[in-house]
């Protein structure tokens, strides 16, 4: 099973279909939402995540829709290479149409949660017709501004994904190795971790990456499992139903869990041209059931562990005198996360050198000093954050908001100008908004926890927290509101000017 990002036959198979859609968006934040319901609360984050699904489910449909518009674009420009011309003008930019003749060249199919499709050389986007990806749609939307930004957002989330899978690794190894701090945890990782790095083919990660997705699926059952059976040890508990402390968190970490958008255009390719008109079908099915399992997984965790839920939920897994199951789980993960460390890897290297290496194959010693500084890189984002859900709040407050909403609803109003329609045009600019409200509010939350985490102060939304941060809070949704209502009234009692007859 993977995803193809090729161009060539894909798999027909419901099962196989469905599966490469369910691997990739069942990853390892998933372990961080028992703690993000326990900061928002039951009801709140049950319909939190279901709206964020929703609309994340939407936002990405609207990619492929831009790719299906853009090959309907193309008959004008194979209409301009049999008249002769040699040139056509894509939002500005002068581009050649001998080289958007390339063929396409087929890449190794890999079995990955997370990791957006990346090509390896590319200067010019494939012409329409031609299989795209989130990068390409980008540059026929935006130009190289969208191009730009496209890859951006996927270099800052994907080493933000790497950065926390280090810290899930070396926070579990500390659970059972006390003296180990987190710096030296990074002295013992980073150096294989940099020399997996320099390997430049995901064929020899593949099954490395098929051994991450089996380890996940395998703790998440497990913990399932342990959450309840420790049902009837939890008395007094009262769960949270909503908190609006915690909703800024909670949202960023939903967003974070769809963060699969990068590669939609990936997994729409790697189902056959035969079956391809149902791969919409087979999306929705599946998105249905990875949403009703993430708000099982979160709301079963916290509800097993109550005001204890750690921010990584290995971490309330019992510890026993010997060697036992969990154990076993926590030892698989870290050994499937780091392995996936240079898979994640991959598509920030080939961004970075496309950017600033043209000819990386030729140099290979600046290549080379490229994923060290990389790989030390991630080293201090980790010994500055690290806290796991409060880099995933960042992470996806300010990155995936961008790739899932933001992107989607501009690129769609772009490519489909001229021709949409009013409802479509609603949804684009409500995608927009709320992707930008996302980012503001999100990030300003983040950033408000990791300055609470650096000065020692105890940033919570539990009943034990401070009283005056929710205080502040009603205070200003009172005057917003206040605000809002003033503005009403005066649009219906503005009095109606006078007009004096000559």
């Amino acid at each position: 099973m993977g995803v193809s990002t090729g161009g060539g036959s894909g798999s027909k198979n419901p099962v196989k279909i469905f599966a490469n859609i369910f691997i990739s968006f069942i990853g390892a934040g998933v372990l961080g939402l028992p703690f993000a319901f326990k900061e928002a609360g039951i009801i709140e984050g049950t319909i939190i995540m279901a709206a964020v699904g929703l609309v994340s489910v939407k936002a990405m449909l609207l990619v492929i829709d831009c790719k299906y518009k853009l090959i309907e674009k193309q008959h004008p420009a194979q209409a301009d290479v049999k008249s002769g011309r040699k040139n056509m003008m894509v939002n500005g930019v002068d581009i050649e149409m001998e080289a958007l003749q390339a063929p396409v060249e087929e890449t190794e199919d890999l079995l990955s949660s997370e990791v957006p499709a990346a090509k390896e050389e590319v200067s010019i986007p494939k012409a329409p017709g031609q299989e795209l990806n989130y990068g390409d749609v980008g540059f026929y939307a935006m130009g190289k501004l969208g191009q730009w930004l496209v890859d951006l957002a996927i270099l800052i989330s994907q080493v933000g994904f790497c950065c926390a899978y280090l810290i899930f690794i070396s926070k579990n190894l500390s659970d059972y190795m006390h003296s180990m701090k987190m710096h030296h945890w990074m002295f013992i990782l980073l150096p294989p971790l940099y020399l997996l790095t320099l390997i430049r083919h995901l064929s020899s990660l593949a099954l490395s990456s098929l051994f991450a997705q089996i380890s996940n699926l395998m703790a998440f059952t497990v913990v399932f499992w342990f959450d309840f059976e420790h049902f009837h040890n939890v008395e007094g508990i009262h769960p949270k139903k909503i908190s609006i402390k915690g909703f800024p968190f909670f949202l960023a970490i939903a967003i974070y869990c769809y963060e699969g958008a990068g590669m939609i255009l990936s997994l729409e390719t790697s189902v056959d041209k035969q079956v391809r008109h149902n791969f919409k079908c087979y999306f929705k099915l599946t998105m249905v059931l990875v949403t009703a399992l993430y708000i099982t997984f979160g709301g079963a965790g916290y509800l097993s562990f109550g005001p204890e839920t750690s921010d990584i939920i290995t971490m309330n897994l019992p510890k026993g005198q010997s060697l036992d199951f969990a154990i076993v789980v926590k030892s698989c993960l870290c050994l499937a996360l780091f392995f996936t460390y240079p898979v994640m890897m991959f598509p920030v290297m080939n961004i970075l050198e496309k950017r600033f290496l043209p000819k990386a194959k030729e140099k290979l010693w600046q290549g080379n000093l490229l994923r060290l500084f990389v790989v030390t890189l991630t080293g201090l984002i980790v010994l500055a954050i690290p806290n796991f859900a409060n880099l995933m709040a960042l992470v996806g407050a300010s990155c995936c908001t961008l790739l899932a909403f933001i992107l989607p609803g501009l690129f769609h109003l772009q490519i489909f100008k001229g021709s949409i329609t009013r409802w479509q045009k609603f949804v684009d600019i409500f995608l927009i908004v709320l992707g930008i409200v996302g980012t503001i509010v999100g990030t300003w939350d983040a950033l408000k926890r990791l300055h609470a985490t650096h000065t020692g102060k105890h940033y919570t939304t539990s009943q034990h927290g401070p009283p005056n941060a929710t205080h502040e809070l009603n205070r200003v949704i009172h005057m917003v509101t206040t605000l809002a209502e003033n503005i009403l009234t005066t649009k219906t009692t503005l009095p109606t000017p006078k007009v004096t007859p000559p």
